[in-house]
């Protein structure tokens, strides 16, 4: 996710486009406008403004996710499950789908505060998918068998997930994100 964020050339425009007033009225007819594309990332940012790409601060550590609600954004997730059980086995060495899907779910958002994540000190922020699982508007589960030599660990699986950023309300701190 961290490369994503420093390569993809949307995401690096967004983070010249997210910042923006607290108080909007405010700021209406200001002759300069935070949305310029050239702006300086090491520069401080204005009395008045925030950055809606900032990491999030919870409980003494700081996120990075994609989809975020301040940037009036949600997601839909396609996912190919390849596992090495026969297609309509729900019931066998790894668990229930839905079960599997929401443990997929939680692994792609921030952390809760009851879970420790470990290795946390060595990635800071630590870059997710989304903020919340309240964020997915949409959830495609396509199954498979995963056609390898049987493994020591037949409840492993192979997961291609694709997700789709939408914008719900556009902005001009989240242009960038239009058809992303």
């Amino acid at each position: 996710m961290k490369l994503l964020w420093e390569t993809h050339t949307a995401l690096r425009r967004l983070r010249s486009t997210a910042i923006v007033a607290r108080h909007p009225e405010r700021f209406l007819g200001t002759p300069r406008s935070p949305f310029s594309t050239d702006r300086d990332p090491s520069y401080p940012i204005q009395e008045g403004f925030v950055d809606l790409c900032e990491p999030i601060e919870r409980d003494g550590r700081h996120y990075m996710p994609l989809v975020a609600k301040a940037l009036d954004l949600n997601c839909s997730l396609k996912v190919l499950f390849l596992r090495q059980e026969d297609p309509g086995s729900l019931l066998l060495n790894g668990g229930d789908l839905d079960g599997r899907i929401k443990m997929l779910c939680d692994a792609l958002k921030m952390p809760d505060k009851a879970v420790d994540v470990k290795y946390l000190h060595d990635h800071t922020p630590l870059y997710c998918v989304m903020e919340s699982d309240s964020l997915v508007a949409a959830l495609d589960v396509k199954t498979g068998r995963l056609l390898q030599p049987q493994t020591d660990h037949p409840q492993e699986v192979h997961l291609v997930v694709e997700v789709e950023v939408r914008v719900l309300k556009a902005g001009e701190w989240n242009i960038p994100l239009l058809g992303f």
